[in-house]
Parts: C-alpha cells; structure tokens; sequence
C-alpha cells in the first residue's frame, strides 16, 4: 500500500497524542484540502482492495484483471491510481479524470474510482465547494504497531498481520525492516495459500504474488500457485472457447489429475464441445470429443451421442451417399465382436451400394447411406483437425484438408489409398519411384520411407497402437491380407485362394474384419484373431461387390 493509504489505516492503532490543523484561511485552499480529503478516502479504499482483493465490492472490478493473472495489471492500476491523485492535488483535473477512466475500463465496479471520476469533474466548474471540517490526524506509534504486529503473527492472524506491516512500512519503511518483511511475506503465503484451498483463487494468486515480490517462494508453495493459475486460466476459457479450454484442462489432468474438480471440468468441456461441433453438422469432430468424454464417464447417453455422431461422420464423407436410418436386420453376433463395423452391401437391383453399420450389442445392421461405390471414407487427423483423401489428377494424388471443409486443400504427394496413422504418418501406396506401402510426414514431406515393395499392395489401415499396417496385396496370385510392422515384419493372415480385401483391426487390435469371397464366390464379412485364427463368417454380402477392391471396413468401439 502506499503512504497514504496505510496512514488513513493507522488510525486503527495510535497514540493519545493529537495535532489540530490550522483554520482554514480561504475558500480556494479549503476547496483544495477537500478535493485531498476525497482522493484519500477513495484511493485507500481502492488501495485496500487491490492488495487484499477481498473487501466488499472488490471482486467484481478485480475479475477481469486477475483473470489475466496479474500482478502486472494490479502494479500497472496502481500506477495509473497514483498519478490521477498527484493530478487531482495540482489541480490538474481533466487529466486526472482521464487516468481515473482508465482504470474504470478494467475495474467498471469500482465506485471508489467512480466518485474520484465524479470529483474531478465537479472541480472543473466553478462552483464553490462549503469549507471542510477542520481534520483532525492521528499521530502512530511505530513501536505500538509494531507490537501488534508481532501478536497477530503468534495469533496466525493473517489479515493483521498484513494490515499492520504494510503501516509500519509507510510510515517507516526502515523500522524493524528485516523482521517486518519476514512476516509480511509469512503472512501472504499462508493467507495466499488458505484462499487457494478455499477457492478464492483470484485473491490467493494475488497474495501469492505480492509475496513472490518480496523473495522468491517454496517449491511447494511455487507449485500449488502454478496449479491453481493453470486450473484458473482454463476456467477463464470455460464456456466462451472450448478448444483453449480443453486443451489447458488436459495439460493440467495429466500433471495433477486429482486436483480439485479438473476431471469433472474436463469431462463437461468435452462433452459441451461435441455438442457445439453437432449443433453446426460437424460429426467428426462432435465424435472426437464424445469419444474422449466416454474415457470419464460411460453413461448411456454419452455413448449414444458417440455411436450417432460416429455413425453421421461416416456418411458424411461417402460421397453421394444420402443420410438416411434404414429398417435392421437382424444379423446373429457368431464371432462374439464387439463395437460397430461399417460396410457396404452391393444391391444388384439398383446398382447402388447401401452403406450399413453391424451394431454388436444389438446384433442387428443398419442401412444409413447409399451410393454408387463402397463407402470410402476420408482418413481423420489423431487431432481431428485435418483428413487426407485421395483424387485423380494427372495421376493419383494425396492431398491434405481441414477437417470442417474450410481453407485450400494441398496435394502431399503422388499415390492413393492414404490414411492418417495414430501416431501422425500418413501411409500411402505409390510406384512414383518404387512400387510399395510409403510412409511420410505431412508436416516433413521430404521424410518419406517406403515400407513394402508389391504395386498391389493397397487398402491399408492402420493398428490401434500405430506399431503396423494390415493391408491386401496379390503378391502370391491372389488378394489375400498381411500384416508389416514399422520395423519390416511381414505376416499373411490368410490362404483362401480367392479374394479377400478392406481388412481393418478391431479398436483394441485383437482382432480383424476383411471382405472375401472364398465361400463359393459369395461375398461375407469375415473375423478372425490378429494372427489369423479362429475364422468366422459374420455377415452375408451376396454375390456381387463389382468395386471390392474399393471398398473400406471402419471397425469402433
């Protein structure tokens, strides 16, 4: 606090002595004694409330600077606060009311700075203000202070002890200096912390600062003031930006998971996000985050809301393919799967696809689109904000989007079948230079890796974990699926002799969905384990799939 503000709170401790001020020997040095007067009752009041941040009225005309975390701000008020008031004493009042609005514009509450604004602009008129009453000050006793001091402080009395060493140091800041500051600064940590636990984060993080200002704090006390400046900082986004908010949240959960309600916090961002990415029709993204939501809480409801805007994401980018809940069917669950697998089923009589989704805990598929070709989907960024997709220009293309349509889409290079890994590679088939499964990073271009060597082999997809690729290639004369590791290991899955094709794993990778027509000539979705045992025939597909090859399995929980 400055001198005159901790003067003003020295009348709470003071000697019996007293100094009567000399009669007021004109109406223009009366008028300047209550201008004084005013900007020193308003300014302590506006002083008390920075430092304490808990006086009644404060709060509200703190919010928006404590927000932005900030001790810089407060200082910066503070300077501006003071410079008003040696306006206001130099008669200087056009200026001063400017720097008073000013600090209205971050404190618009304060009616402390409001009245100064009001009193500048009345002494700008020339009408005379009646005499003031004769003041009467108060003389401290530096050493009563002082011993009132040191009892708030056995009394871990916080308040006091702050009150009573921010007097001591305006009136003299040389006085007991060491001992002072030693429980100024005591005084501020603990109160700073207790305020943090309470929840009253705005004023702990102040005091916090106002200590740090004094000699740098604990770790102890360095960390918990940092959590609670992230969880603050991420409660500021809370409802108003929720990408900002999530994304500080989770940074927060990962270092302190159980720090005050950042789970629930987080789970309703997620949730509140997905509904905000539906209510505008963007169902891959309102998926992602009912995704991520359903790791906190598996209700009913949540999982609802996944498994449609999952369902709607993938229609959504088949094409032609019309939106559209068709009658089930029931189709027995005999291989035990779990999670939705989406296919496509060739009708003869309208030479169209029906794009279906095979829902295991009801064992029974739904039609919800249609087209001329398989569905097809474009592959999604693991951030859900880019897709990579393939087109025939002068060659087959990959190129890059964002995820909601918008900006330019730029060609990554020449090949087809691209889908975006896990673990951010994107792999590709091409024969551009040599034939083969490639790998690349679309933020590094020029960090390309070639994975396999067969022009056949195409209609990758990616393991959960992002450690392979499962693939169908004719290598050995006819479609069969294989698996390659990162690091080069091969392994074929299946020796029918006839086709098999759009291989995809299972969200938790132990088992695979593939398309074949091994069984007489008639196309079925088939299951096995990850190593290629325990076949079973899940779904028949008739016995036409003319674009096959085309075709694209998508297996989620």
């Amino acid at each position: 606090m400055t001198n005159r503000s901790a003067n003003v709170s020295a009348n709470t401790v003071s000697s019996q002595t007293t100094v009567i001020a000399p009669a007021v020997r004109q109406r223009r040095i009366g008028r300047a004694v209550l201008l004084a007067m005013l900007v020193a009752f308003f300014a302590c009041g506006l002083l008390g409330m920075v430092a304490v941040a808990g006086l009644a009225g404060a709060q509200a005309g703190q919010r928006e600077a404590a927000a932005r975390a900030t001790a810089t701000v407060a200082a910066s008020l503070l300077d501006r606060l003071q410079k008003a008031n040696a306006l206001m004493r130099e008669g200087k009042y056009v200026l001063a009311e400017a720097n008073y609005a000013y600090i209205l514009q971050y404190q618009p509450e304060n009616y402390g700075v409001r009245n100064l604004i009001a009193t500048a602009i009345a002494a700008q008129t020339p009408t005379p203000l009646p005499p003031p009453p004769t003041p009467t000050p108060f003389v401290a006793d530096k050493r009563l202070i002082f011993q009132a001091l040191v009892a708030a402080d056995e009394e871990q009395d916080w308040d006091s002890v702050i009150r009573l060493a921010d007097q001591l140091i305006a009136l003299d800041s040389s006085f007991e200096a060491a001992t002072v500051s030693d429980l100024r600064y005591r005084a501020l940590v603990e109160r700073g912390l207790s305020r943090l636990r309470a929840g009253q984060i705005e004023s702990g993080l102040y005091d916090l600062d106002l200590a740090a200002a004094i000699r740098p704090l604990s770790d102890r006390v360095e960390g918990e003031r940092r959590l609670a400046a992230a969880y603050q900082s991420a409660i500021y986004y809370f409802g108003a930006d929720w990408e900002k908010s999530i994304t500080q949240l989770e940074r927060l959960y990962k270092s302190a998971p159980g720090y005050r309600d950042v789970g629930v916090k987080l789970l309703e961002a997620y949730l509140r996000a997905g509904d905000a990415y539906a209510s505008t029709g963007d169902w891959c993204a309102a998926a992602k985050k009912y995704e991520r939501a359903a790791q906190f809480d598996q209700n009913a409801s949540l999982v609802e809301k996944q498994r449609d805007a999952d369902a709607r994401c993938l229609t959504a980018s088949v094409g032609n393919g019309e939106a559209n809940a068709g009658f089930p069917t029931a189709v027995p669950n005999t291989a035990g799967i779990t999670g939705r697998l989406f296919y496509s089923q060739y009708d003869p009589a309208i030479y169209q696809y029906r794009y279906n989704v095979y829902d295991s805990a009801a064992s029974k598929a739904y039609q919800i689109g249609s087209g001329p070709q398989p569905s097809y989907r474009a592959s999604i960024s693991p951030d859900r904000t880019r897709m990579v997709y393939s087109i025939y220009q002068d060659g087959w293309k990959v190129v890059i989007s964002s995820a909601d349509g918008s900006g330019t889409p730029t060609i990554l290079t020449s090949g087809s079948y691209p889908v975006w890994g896990p673990n951010g590679l994107i792999a590709y088939q091409t024969c551009t230079d040599q034939c083969g499964i490639h790998l690349i990073n679309p933020d590094q271009p020029s960090s390309v890796r070639r994975l396999t060597t067969s022009s056949s082999d195409i209609n990758m997809q990616w393991s959960p974990g992002g450690d392979k690729l499962i693939y169908m290639s004719n290598f050995p004369g006819s479609w069969e699926i294989f698996t390659v590791s990162l690091s080069g290991t091969f392994q074929q899955l299946t020796g029918f002799g006839a086709n098999s094709g759009a291989p995809t794993f299972s969200p938790d990778g132990t088992r695979v969905a593939f398309i074949s027509n091994r069984d007489g000539g008639n196309w079925a979705v088939w299951i096995m384990n990850a190593d290629g045992s325990n076949l079973v025939k899940l779904i028949e597909l008739g016995s036409q799939h003319p674009y096959w090859q085309l075709e694209r399995l998508v297996w989620l929980r």
